[in-house]
């Protein structure tokens, strides 16, 4: 593993962990999706910090899927895990809680399963790959 990206790493799956680990309550539902949401932004930025050495400040503010667009992330990820970042955007863009109020202990932990899988793809195929890490576009 990179030496930029290991303590970004290292967060996303303390808060994968930390949530994970908890006994689900479905009024908690909001809140450990958030955190779910902040390990998904917190592994995709990983690999960014990998390929470039920072995080340059126009890429802090801007949504997920656009980040992931404009840098080459989102060209290889494979579907499953481009449809886990584009519910963290809707989830973070529109703070409609509803659908994670609604959502069962079961569906939470697959989302959890699948950012988990997320955290690892980061980790071992982009930026455990030099071949795709450095078709990353970080400017």
């Amino acid at each position: 593993m990179g030496l930029f990206a290991e303590p970004w790493l290292r967060e996303a799956r303390d808060h994968i962990k930390l949530v994970s680990d908890n006994t689900p309550d479905p009024k908690s539902n909001p809140v450990q999706f958030d955190k779910l949401a902040e390990a998904v932004e917190k592994a995709i930025k990983a690999a960014l910090v990998e390929n470039h050495g920072s995080l340059p400040r126009k890429l802090e503010h801007q949504n997920l899927v656009s980040i992931c667009q404009a840098t080459g992330v989102w060209d290889v990820l494979p579907p499953a895990l481009r449809g886990l970042v584009q519910e963290v955007q809707s989830f973070r863009a529109t703070k409609s809680l509803a659908p994670v109020q609604q959502s069962s202990a079961e569906q939470l932990q697959r989302y959890f399963v699948v950012a988990r899988g997320l955290i690892d793809y980061m980790e071992f195929h982009v930026i455990g790959n030099d071949s795709i890490l450095k078709r990353l576009t970080v400017t």
